[in-house]
């Protein structure tokens, strides 16, 4: 009597432990599919948005950051992509500003950011070389990341 339940038993697992190793088969090849689908959309998303003019990650802005020069060789319409946010917490809503500027008579063109949020906004530059001029006006310092890219 036992030895036919233990049977049984045995033939369950047996039953089971195949349906598992063809489930899990039948995911592992889904998963190779789907990430090698998902790079070649990031890829069309990051094309289709054009190309990145500059970008930064700036871990500690007190009062004013800039960044290193970059050059346009005809009028460009851009987006500027921000996020900003506290360093560390603090009761203070950050105030920022980040300005794209050109060289030589100071022309800019400026984003301002209220609280942590991240924001986008459109301008259109014509040719030269700029650089990105980033400035905190609250008394905690402020994290800021983002990009200047080409519509």
């Amino acid at each position: 009597m036992l030895r036919g339940k233990f049977k049984n038993i045995l033939l369950c697992a047996v039953a089971v432990s195949g349906l598992t190793i063809g489930t899990q088969g039948a995911f592992a090849s889904d998963s190779t599919q789907k990430p090698i689908q998902k790079q070649s959309q990031v890829k069309i998303q990051a094309n289709a948005q054009g190309q990145v003019l500059h970008s930064f990650d700036i871990s500690r802005v007190d009062r004013w950051h800039s960044s290193g020069p970059f050059t346009l060789n005809s009028t460009k319409s851009v987006k500027l992509k921000v996020l900003t946010a506290n360093i560390s917490w603090s009761p203070v809503t950050p105030y920022s500003e980040v300005s794209i500027v050109r060289q030589g008579d100071g022309k800019r063109v400026t984003m301002s950011i209220y609280a942590r949020d991240y924001k986008e906004e459109d301008f259109v530059i014509e040719p030269g070389t700029y650089y990105l001029e980033f400035l905190n006006h609250t008394s905690m310092p402020v994290y800021m990341r983002g990009s200047l890219i080409e519509n």
